[in-house]
């Protein structure tokens, strides 16, 4: 059983490749958690996407949509069995709701149960803390996930993915690793998201050694682009890489990012060669050249007026930043544009 919480742009394309990957499976269910006229529009027309790698319809009839992780964990409980236990939770909120996992996830796990929590920013470390707090709460080992993919909701129910897809992803805890420490995985752990990706052919899959390095490589785009993005009001990529002055404002953008993580890993012990390669930069303007006119998913949040991934997304790289002792002044200088705008539109 794998259950997909919050089924949005994101959620839905990778829980859609997951259910057409099992789809003939008389042995894998994958139930979808989705929200608001979200749900209401899918139970009734299923979830459609449009893809560069090939369309995904799930049709009413075979959508198991639910609209509460409760009623997901009572569709498949067992009578001979008080379990409610999925083997995989993959989560694909905004870390803007980061606060609301635990509690959410909590009628869905066991102590055999994987979560994948695929979201922006730098959450491990309060992640981890609050699934720590939440009574009840067990769980096998908890994964992050760097999407880097152009994936957008058109309206409810339909989605729109024009471009990538990569999805990397390393071990936040693990409950066999012999010790407590940062990002410690076992041969299990690995072996267990590499099983559950390698049918789902679209999808380039990728597994992270180093979960911390992983978050920080997708920051040094999400950083420029999104921030830039924000900054300028809501402009899409194109814009950003087209003008010669944003063009160059990314790339310092991206040094200070990658300054940045190196110390960082240092600091965590990691050996030099763990640290991001300066060729980074390089390959992240190469996929932001040709990928159009992409709405980043901060511009959409703010023309739109809803909650921004301020916090987790761009305020914990620059405090880390602060601590390290790493001049990021061009990063801050975002960061204060897009505290503005979130003050301004009350978009918290």
């Amino acid at each position: 059983r794998i259950a997909i919480v919050g089924a949005g742009a994101v959620g839905s394309y990778y829980g859609g490749r997951i259910w057409e990957s099992v789809r003939c499976s008389n042995s894998t269910d994958v139930l979808f958690h989705l929200r608001n006229e979200h749900y209401a529009h899918c139970v009734e027309n299923g979830i459609t996407v449009t893809s560069i790698d090939g369309n995904i319809n799930i049709p009413s009839d075979e959508l198991l949509a639910y609209s509460t992780t409760e009623d997901m964990a009572k569709s498949v409980k067992d009578e001979d069995d008080d379990s409610h236990a999925f083997d995989w939770v993959i989560v694909a909120l905004k870390s803007s709701s980061l606060d609301a996992v635990p509690e959410l996830i909590k009628p869905l796990t066991s102590p055999e149960t994987r979560v994948l929590v695929i979201m922006n920013g730098l959450i491990e470390d309060d992640l981890t803390e609050m699934m720590r707090e939440e009574q009840g709460l067990e769980c096998k080992a908890v994964y992050g996930g760097m999407a880097l993919i152009c994936s957008n909701r058109l309206s409810p129910g339909v989605i729109d993915h024009s471009y990538a897809g990569k999805l990397v992803v390393g071990v936040a805890y693990s409950a066999d690793a012999d010790d407590d420490g940062y990002c410690k995985w076992v041969e299990s752990d690995k072996k267990a998201i590499m099983d559950l990706f390698e049918p789902v052919t679209p999808v380039p899959f990728e597994f992270e050694d180093n979960l911390l390095r992983g978050r920080w490589w997708k920051n040094c785009w999400n950083l420029p682009f999104n921030g830039i993005s924000v900054a300028m009001g809501g402009i899409t990529t194109d814009r950003i890489v087209g003008d010669p002055s944003l063009r160059k404002l990314a790339y310092k953008v991206m040094d200070e990012t990658i300054a940045t993580a190196n110390a960082d890993l240092a600091k965590h012990g990691f050996p030099e060669e763990d640290y991001l390669p300066e060729d980074t930069r390089e390959k992240m303007m190469v996929f932001t050249d040709t990928m159009g006119a992409y709405k980043p998913s901060t511009m959409l949040d703010l023309h739109a007026r809803k909650p921004m991934e301020v916090k987790y997304l761009f305020k914990t790289a620059l405090d880390r930043a602060t601590k390290l002792g790493v001049p990021v002044p061009h990063l801050e200088t975002l960061v204060s544009q897009i505290e503005a705008f979130q003050r301004h539109y009350k978009l918290y």
